[in-house]
């Protein structure tokens, strides 16, 4: 038996071209791009569970697009199935157990083996949380009626069958009333309690701790540079991280040299391919475009990428476009040098964009609670379905999780806001301007102050003045203020 591995057990097929049927003597194919490709941990191919992978190929997507996501480096919504049953995979090759000779036992020791695993950053704590088991203990199942109905054996998962389930049900009401019933395969030793999953915005405290790592570990200016406009687009943007790793220059141009900022954004969460516009500052917009001016030019000129596709962020010893799993080794990178203890990934960055628009919004109409609140949504249609544009998300529903979240945050917040847009700006701009001032005690001198900080007032006016486009006349007013405030 060979030693005990973690490493992934599937492959990344780059083209897959696959029969369809026959039409007038001619062949007709599928190509397929992205494909997970299974194989045992002495890496022999598990033809079992490549064919479970072809067979999920034909599944609805988001939205009821055929097939499911392939997108991004891990192969998307299919590569997270072949990454589940690969526990499975894993577990039976060193038991030497075929995958048709589990039992209603080995399936229950299998998921407890789940539970057992410890963190390998912190030993006290558990790898896998229970909505974690809860996923691959369903994808699995799933799984195994599959390996049933291929060894021609129905009863193998089954209600009283050799790998006992049940099948459970749970109701999703609507707001204008509508509700859907949906069920779902269930095993005895999986947890029922598992489902929600508590979403964790970053907080403000920890970006500080992250923007002031960037500025004390050492670097190039490339690399300094690219961090810096890394964490302002996560923080102001609310993207995916494989979204940020797809903005091109041409985007960050166009929205520049716009008069009211939209910053395009490739949509990854869904299976074909679209996008979606959001509102950006120009103060942000101005700090990239000297990123892209000076640092970025030179790093492509040096490398003369052929076929450069024109990504805004790119790798310093390659010039190729990053992929979303460095802008999370780079989120971990900050996060040591910061001293941060808690768990910190580009995700919560969206959790946080999304949580600080609905504060914004009970701010501004000074609704006292979260029933209240829901009530107030049915008459802000407009404000949810710009949410909606900005986050990407599909569904209303989907957005109201993070009331409660923006409840908790309420209390930190001037009630001077009367607009999203505006509020965003000032804080932007009361950040940009407090690192000038610390620059002064280092590396500016007051001359090269004083002209930073009056480019930084006139785009922080024209940011005003956008907000006030995108802004109902009924809330229109003066500028917020704040403590510190400079006009």
């Amino acid at each position: 038996m060979t030693k005990k591995t973690s490493h992934q057990l599937y492959s990344l097929v780059e083209a897959l071209t696959l029969f369809s049927h026959m039409a007038l003597d001619k062949i007709e194919t599928y190509e397929f791009a992205n494909i997970p490709f299974m194989i045992w941990p002495d890496g022999s191919p598990c033809i079992q569970a490549n064919l479970y992978i072809l067979s999920l190929l034909e599944r609805a997507g988001r939205g009821g697009n055929r097939g499911l996501s392939t997108r991004g480096s891990k192969g998307g919504t299919l590569g997270e199935y072949a990454s589940k049953i690969g526990q499975l995979i894993r577990y039976c090759y060193y038991l030497n157990i075929d995958l048709i000779h589990l039992t209603d036992s080995t399936f229950t020791a299998f998921i407890d083996s789940l539970r057992d695993e410890n963190s390998p950053i912190y030993p006290t704590s558990k790898k896998k949380t229970e909505p974690t088991i809860l996923a691959i203990g369903r994808a699995c199942l799933t799984f195994l009626e599959f390996i049933g109905r291929l060894n021609e054996n129905p009863g193998f998962v089954e209600k009283g069958g050799t790998i006992r389930i049940t099948y459970e049900s749970y109701t999703i009401t609507y707001r204008n009333g509508r509700t859907i019933k949906k069920t779902y395969i269930h095993h005895h030793s999986l947890s029922l309690g598992g489902r929600t999953r508590t979403v964790f915005p970053i907080s403000e405290a920890n970006i500080k701790k992250l923007t002031e790592a960037v500025e004390s570990l050492p670097t190039s200016r490339f690399i300094y540079s690219r961090r810096k406009i890394m964490l302002l687009l996560l923080e102001y943007t609310g993207a995916r991280r494989g979204e940020i790793s797809r903005i091109k220059v041409e985007d960050i141009l166009n929205a520049f040299y716009s008069d009211e900022p939209m910053l395009r954004l490739e949509t990854w969460k869904q299976g074909a391919s679209s996008e979606r516009k959001i509102p950006i500052h120009k103060m942000i917009l101005k700090e990239i475009k000297t990123h892209i001016d000076f640092h970025r030019r030179k790093v492509a000129k040096k490398f003369k990428v052929k076929n450069d596709e024109g990504f805004l962020f790119i790798g310093e010893t390659t010039g190729r476009g990053l992929s979303p799993d460095t802008i999370t080794s780079e989120i971990s990178t900050l996060k040591a040098e910061a001293g941060i203890k808690e768990r910190i990934s580009p995700h919560m960055f969206r959790h946080a964009f999304i949580t600080k628009r609905f504060v914004m919004l009970i701010k501004e109409h000074e609704i006292q609670n979260s029933e209240q609140f829901r009530q107030t949504l049915l008459d802000v249609q407009s404000f949810i379905a710009e949410v909606m544009m900005w986050t990407g998300h599909k569904s209303p529903e989907s957005v109201e999780r993070y009331i409660h979240l923006a409840f908790e945050e309420i209390a930190g917040y001037s009630k001077t806001v009367t607009s999203v847009h505006l509020t965003s700006a000032m804080e932007l701009f009361d950040r940009k301007q407090e690192h000038l001032v610390q620059r002064l005690k280092t590396d500016l001198t007051v001359e090269e102050y004083e002209a930073e900080l009056l480019e930084l007032k006139r785009l922080r006016d024209e940011d005003f003045e956008i907000a006030r486009k995108l802004t109902p006349a009924s809330l229109h007013s003066d500028p917020p203020t704040a403590p510190g405030w400079v006009h």
